[in-house]
């Protein structure tokens, strides 16, 4: 029987939120600098402006939320009305993660304040990129550690502003409206970070609707009102301050603004320590970006609109092909544009396309149940963001092609895959008796009477001959799953995993089968592809209502256990009380 698995769904909002933050919250640390480059005094209304599109995207995605509760990012929502269309908000998205790695990686390194910062953003989205060949997954708790800091070190800047912010310079915007116009969509950057929290609702804890309402809610106050009050902050520096050595004060920090904030208010020493839990903040983004690379070329993959090839998993999980390209990209982008304020001007067209084919793909899919003023609403967010994406390509035509290359790359990628001509109708002897002894697609098993024991294996001799012998022992039905590791997460729901696509599997298979039939021991295979073996393998036992879990001691060494934790921990931990833990070492 082949089957697959659901995600377990323990992502709480108390996790999602910090995991949100460090995408959507990095945008601060360049967006203040860059507001002050493009309006000058007139800040603060811009500033009020990116807030309130701030406050109507998040709201829209708290809807999205609710509609794809089992991933509403750009590609699984766009996938309701066409295929292609999914592909393009893919891309796109794809160029806000790409600049995102090269923006966060080069602006962490002003803060730190190291010469030739675009060489060191090179060297560490290559560091990164190596390091994500063994697929780190507690990389998240550093990212949350350096978040929750990042906020601390904000608040304490707040405070410390407070008494000079009546000493703020406000002006009034000058120029035209469509001058006005321009610069805010200088500074829409901001909401970058925001598709993140629609590709985790498929591991959310249910209601999603609710889980992600309260992490999107918390993370987007604290977003708007800190931003406004450190831009209030900036806008009480005498500008002999921000000018120092005869620079222009309006463009001289326009990569390490906040850290100037904190050196004014605060003062140095405490300045230079909060630039490193800024410079780690940006850096964890850089991971992030790198991951969410590698996961829309694999969900491509699985769907065929990449070659095969690009879903394949080396024995960490970690799909090579695609974590190359995403790397290399990011690296050789931040070496051809090494400038915080040129780098903007890339990102922003990758994001507004994103969302707004996100929300325009919601709105005009009918069968959704959206309220009429939850549709109109929502309608009018998506022609805003469309307007905003318009003017980006007219005003810099360099974006345009940028995110062009991007999108024509994947386009050609996906019509090499769709038109390399037929394989051909040569199916090996291996698959063919495969496909006689499995299922495609079986949910769960028809209820059985007696025993059931489960065993996570990829094949070791010693395991299968144990589990059956206890099988034989006790008259028990035995069930051999195999989980394919994948160490980036799936950005909603694919095509289910196919054994027939994995041969080192199939070949596992039909020795277990050879080996079951000897030992007249009604055995059954099951495969998945999962990012957490632990608690896959709990959500199989509490699927099939297993009696007995068995285990084979781990090979892996010292480093595998510190970076994904040990499995027989997590499944002892988390395994239900009547169900027995076998481990045969």
């Amino acid at each position: 029987m082949l089957v697959h698995g659901n995600r377990p769904r323990q992502l709480t909002w108390y996790h999602a939120g910090p995991m949100l933050y460090g995408d959507w919250g990095t945008s601060r640390l360049y967006v203040l600098g860059l507001c002050f480059m493009h309006t000058r005094h007139a800040a603060l209304w811009f500033m009020l402006a990116m807030s309130a599109l701030l406050l109507a995207v998040g709201w829209a995605y708290s809807v999205i939320c609710r509609l794809y509760p089992d991933g509403g990012g750009v590609y699984s929502s766009a996938k309701q009305k066409s295929q292609s269309l999914a592909m393009l908000g893919a891309l796109l998205l794809s160029a806000d993660y790409v600049v995102t790695a090269s923006l966060s990686a080069l602006d962490a390194f002003h803060y730190l304040n190291i010469p030739y910062p675009a060489f060191w953003a090179a060297g560490s989205i290559a560091v990164l990129g190596l390091v994500n060949i063994f697929g780190p997954t507690k990389a998240g708790t550093a990212a949350l550690v350096a978040a929750v800091l990042t906020i601390a070190f904000s608040m304490v800047i707040a405070v410390a502003a407070g008494p000079s912010l009546p000493q703020v310079h406000l002006e009034a915007a000058t120029g035209s409206p469509i001058q006005w116009w321009t610069q805010f969509t200088a500074i829409i950057l901001a909401i970058s970070g925001v598709e993140a929290v629609a590709n985790m609702t498929g591991i959310m804890v249910e209601p999603v609707e609710r889980t992600a309402r309260r992490a999107i809610w918390i993370v987007l106050i604290e977003i708007v009102v800190l931003n406004l009050v450190l831009t209030l902050a900036m806008l009480a520096i005498p500008l002999s301050v921000l000018g120092k050595g005869g620079v222009d004060p309006y463009t001289a920090h326009k990569e390490d603004m906040l850290r100037v904030i904190a050196d004014y208010y605060v003062g140095p020493a405490f300045a230079a320590v909060a630039a490193v839990v800024f410079a780690l903040l940006l850096l964890s983004a850089v991971n992030t970006a790198i991951t969410g690379l590698v996961s829309i070329q694999y969900m491509m993959a699985r769907d065929r609109e990449l070659p095969q090839s690009f879903g394949g998993l080396n024995k960490w999980g970690m799909p090579l092909i695609p974590l190359a390209i995403a790397t290399i990209i990011p690296l050789l982008t931040v070496l051809a544009v090494p400038d915080v304020g040129h780098l903007a001007d890339l990102y922003a067209i990758g994001v507004v396309g994103a969302v707004a084919v996100n929300l325009g793909s919601c709105v005009t899919t009918f069968t959704l149940p959206l309220k009429r003023w939850e549709r109109t609403l929502m309608s009018m967010l998506a022609v805003l963001m469309i307007a905003v994406w318009i003017s980006i390509a007219y005003e810099k035509p360099h974006a345009l092609a940028f995110a062009g290359v991007i999108v024509l790359s994947g386009m050609a990628a996906r019509w090499i895959t769709h038109n390399r001509g037929a394989i051909g109708g040569k199916v090996s002897a291996l698959v063919e008796q495969l496909r006689d002894i499995t299922t495609v697609g079986a949910e769960r098993p028809a209820d059985t009477s007696g025993l059931r024991f489960l065993v996570a294996t990829q094949g070791n001799p010693k395991l299968v001959a144990f589990t059956l012998e206890q099988a034989k022992q006790a008259n028990a039905e035995a069930l051999f799953l195999y989980v394919r590791h994948i160490a980036v997460p799936m950005l909603g729901p694919a095509n289910r995993p196919d054994l027939r696509e994995d041969p080192e599997a199939q070949k596992v298979a039909l020795l277990i089968q050879e080996q079951a039939k000897a030992a007249g021991v009604p055995a059954k295979f099951l495969y998945t592809v999962a990012d957490n073996i632990a608690e896959t393998i709990v959500d199989f036992a509490v699927t099939y209502g297993v009696n007995r879990v068995i285990l084979g001691t781990s090979k892996r060494g010292a480093l595998w256990r510190t970076m994904k934790g040990d499995t027989i921990q997590g499944v002892a931990q988390h395994l239900p009380e009547q169900t027995q833990l076998l481990i045969q070492a």
